[in-house]
């Protein structure tokens, strides 16, 4: 399971990465992924991601806080699958809203917690 970690961290840095660096991409990459798939894809991104956190969170030294992010992935995942109130419409929207340095902003916190989950790989 360790090695689910390590790919789940460096995911997490790739993409950080990539919302520092490529701003206007990653946007663009953002709204393509978000009109593009149906709704249940969308939803299975994170799910799935909640549960690879779950089942390799018992590698990690802090299991209990990988554990609530891989929670936290599946909840993400069925509320965008059944979207109660539309809440993936508002989201589309607010996405579009942000601005660049918002982008970037949330790329230095996937670095850092990318970071983190593989530092804690036991």
């Amino acid at each position: 399971m360790p090695y689910v970690m390590y790919a789940l961290g460096f995911l997490w840095i790739a993409a950080g990465a990539g919302a520092i660096l490529y701003t206007d991409d990653y946007r663009a990459f953002l709204a393509a992924l978000l009109t593009r798939l149906e709704r249940l894809w969308l939803a299975m991104i994170p799910a799935g991601f909640g549960l690879l956190l779950l089942i390799a969170a018992s590698s990690t030294t802090h299991p209990g806080f990988i554990g609530v992010i891989g929670f936290l992935g599946i909840v993400k995942g069925v509320l965008i699958y059944f979207n109660p109130g539309g809440i993936l419409e508002i989201g589309k929207t607010w996405l579009n809203a942000l601005t660049d340095q918002t982008y970037r902003l949330a790329g230095i916190i996937a670095l850092v917690f990318g970071t983190v989950v593989i530092s804690w790989i036991q």
